[in-house]
């Protein structure tokens, strides 16, 4: 499950997205978003903040990585006798 990044974290981010966005259509996105964040009664809609969380998400999950799929992040592998 992706966690949810406040506001101000997203908005943070989209400038970093914006240059490394992989289509034009997610650069154009993320510095529309820019502008309109300016605006102080702006607010993202619904789907302009799922947009946003999963592009900030992409950036920090490169190649593909599935940020949502289950990984073992624990060595079980035996250790204890290399000394």
């Amino acid at each position: 499950m992706m966690t949810a990044r406040p506001l101000e974290e997203l908005l943070f981010y989209m400038n970093t997205v914006a240059k490394q966005a992989s289509s034009e259509w997610e650069a154009n996105f993320a510095r529309s978003i820019l502008r309109q964040s300016k605006r102080p009664t702006w607010n993202p809609s619904e789907k302009q903040l799922w947009t946003m969380q999963r592009m900030v998400s992409d950036l920090f999950s490169p190649n593909g990585f599935n940020a949502d799929a289950d990984i073992d992040l624990i060595d079980t592998g035996d250790r204890h006798d290399a000394a």
